[in-house]
């Protein structure tokens, strides 16, 4: 589910979680065969291409009730685990026309998937497959949009989405938490309520009724990994309140699975990106945006009023990019 942060298009919204930093042309695998998926496959459905480029995807009265994936090439690499992360280039597709929706084929860096985070159709397809390894995936659009499916490209809920991922090489999973040095915030600025390590609610007790006017960035554990840059892939734990309301949270993955955002502006709020650049991984931080750097005058409703200061506390798990 691509939360209110993100506000990016309805295309990339079909991906569910999984857009992010984007990829390149260069490939990892030592296969660059031409492999066609033949008949028998996926019954309407022909990828064909070197592992590594963009696929060719052909569609001939395709359809599914249900997600059916196959392995178009066949890697020689490590197992993908449920667990596990990897680097992939991905193309999604209008199963009904044949027509490319979006590819990452093209960018400087590939994207980061950890497979437990993504819908399950996805994570499925991926588990137990091997680094070097194409594999097609079709499935009803439903399974990344949900019962609206996608009008905007003329797909309902039970059309045909053809998603085509190359498994590149492995990588490192995020944290599970904040791991560094803790720091004390100010004495005045919102605190943090935690149980078990996880933000719960943020407590305005101490802190003044007017809200401060400019971007903040409290630090209240100082990682000890790699500084986050502007348009990296970025993994986090996060919990968003309205100033002075911090037991009702707009919006709070610690309930759910971390969230993984591209840091660019037009994909993220720019406090969020202006916020994050810089940090480390590991560190946990407290974010005070003021509306210009948030959802400005207009809001979003209902749960954010035009003109609100937000307040984020932000685990920064990983970073790719």
């Amino acid at each position: 589910m691509r939360r209110r942060l993100a506000g990016l298009s309805v295309v990339a919204a079909l991906l569910a979680g999984t857009t992010a930093c984007g990829g390149g042309s260069d490939s990892s695998s030592d296969s660059d065969s031409d492999t066609t998926a033949g008949s028998g496959a996926i019954d309407g459905l022909t990828v064909s291409g070197d592992f590594g480029t963009v696929p060719t995807v052909k569609v001939d009265k395709l359809a599914v009730s249900e997600p059916e994936s196959s392995v178009v090439i066949d890697g020689d690499g490590s197992e993908v685990g449920a667990e596990d992360a990897a680097l992939f280039r991905y193309s999604l597709v209008n199963g009904k026309t044949g027509d490319k929706i979006q590819d990452n084929y093209k960018e400087n860096q590939p994207q980061k998937m950890v497979v437990a985070q993504q819908p399950p159709a996805i994570a499925d397809a991926v588990t137990g497959e091997t680094i070097g390894s194409r594999v097609a995936l079709a499935m009803p659009t439903s399974e990344l949009t949900g019962e609206q499916g996608a009008p905007q490209m003329g797909l309902g809920p039970d059309d045909a989405l053809v998603m085509v991922i190359d498994l590149l090489e492995t990588a490192a999973p995020p944290l599970t938490g904040p791991e560094g040095t803790k720091v004390d915030p100010p004495a005045d600025a919102p605190k943090a309520v935690e149980k078990d390590g996880d933000v719960t609610a943020i407590d305005f007790a101490d802190a003044p009724a007017d809200p401060p006017t400019k971007l903040q960035v409290i630090p209240l554990i100082n990682g000890t990994g790699p500084a986050v840059k502007e348009g990296a892939s970025v993994s986090v734990n996060y919990f968003g309140a309205v100033w002075g309301e911090g037991d009702k949270p707009f919006d709070e993955s610690y309930s759910k699975q971390p969230a993984t955002f591209q840091l660019a502006k037009g994909a993220l709020i720019d406090g969020w990106v202006e916020g994050l650049a810089g940090v480390k991984v590991g560190s946990r931080v407290m974010l005070v945006i003021p509306p210009a750097q948030g959802y400005g005058d207009q809001g979003q409703p209902p749960d954010i009023p035009g003109g609100s200061t937000l307040v984020f506390v932000i685990d920064v798990l990983g970073s790719e990019g």
